[in-house]
């Protein structure tokens, strides 16, 4: 119960900031009957917007009493971390930095600080995306590689043991995207992966990302490349905040994501008229 009234109040706060920028933020009370997918379509918004704002486990179980909050426009939240420029929050959203600072009646010369709230359009996230023309996927997250796919010394014991995925770390609260076109097959704790997301892809492939903080999407649910699934954490067995990212084939066996992935250097690639802005890790 304190944690959600915290929950409810962080909330509460970071909307409160975010209309100061010219968000604004509907508290909607549920009524019986109301479902989430009827609400959202009312209000013209992406079921991920909502699951990741209010923190809604199952989209299916509302219930009548209780508040849930929605955006004005269509978008997610992102708390301003020490050290955090524009230039760096875009790239983490693999967005353009201008389209953050015409959101947030921002300027050139405008201070951010730890805390703060800015708003992250949705229609401004993953343009810098960058797929391989290959295999289609893309970077589920930007930040730096700190432990490779193969054996390697285990962080907690010292002996040496296969590494099935990619970490790639990052701070806590860092949006996770989805690499590829998919559906949803698996969204809650798994042992030592911690909070963990599983999609299954059209060419038989599957995904696996780990060690979440907040996971917003459901089973079932039908998702985009480069759309917003959840945020990096370091639940489960993690030495820090990281993204844990598995590419799995259609035969079960992990594979190497550098293998399928851009080269690092590509992760965030920026679009211009006849050339690309490139950005490394």
């Amino acid at each position: 119960m304190r944690a959600k009234i915290l929950l409810t109040l962080t909330i509460i706060l970071m909307f409160s900031l975010a209309t100061a920028f010219g968000v604004g933020f509907i508290k909607y009370l549920v009524r019986p009957g109301d479902r989430l997918f009827n609400i959202i379509r009312d209000y013209n918004l992406r079921i991920s917007t909502v699951l990741d704002l209010n923190c809604i486990s199952d989209p299916r179980q509302l219930e009548p009493g209780e508040f849930i909050y929605l955006p004005t426009g269509d978008g997610f939240f992102y708390e301003v971390q020490y050290g955090d420029s524009i230039d760096y929050i875009a790239r983490l959203f693999f967005a353009l930095a201008e389209h953050i600072m015409v959101a947030n009646n921002l300027s050139c010369n405008s201070y951010i600080y730890p805390g703060q709230s800015l708003f992250i359009p949705l229609d401004s996230i993953n343009v810098c995306g960058n797929a391989n023309p290959g295999t289609q996927f893309t970077w589920p997250v930007y930040g730096k590689i700190s432990s490779e796919f193969g054996w390697r010394k285990d962080p907690f014991t010292g002996a040496s043991t296969f590494h099935s995925g990619m970490d790639i770390a990052v701070q806590k609260d860092a949006p996770v995207f989805a690499a590829k076109d998919g559906t949803v097959i698996e969204a809650q704790e798994n042992g030592g992966y911690g909070l963990n997301i599983i999609i299954q892809h059209y060419d038989g492939t599957k995904t696996r990302y780990a060690h979440l903080n907040r996971i917003s999407v459901y089973v079932g649910q039908r998702v985009l490349r480069g759309e917003l699934i959840g945020r990096v954490g370091e639940t489960g067995r993690a030495t820090g905040p990281h993204l844990h990212f598995e590419i799995v084939d259609s035969n079960d066996q992990c594979r190497d994501p550098r293998s399928y992935l851009t080269g690092a250097n590509y992760m965030y690639v920026r679009r211009e008229i006849e050339t690309l802005g490139v950005g490394g890790r």
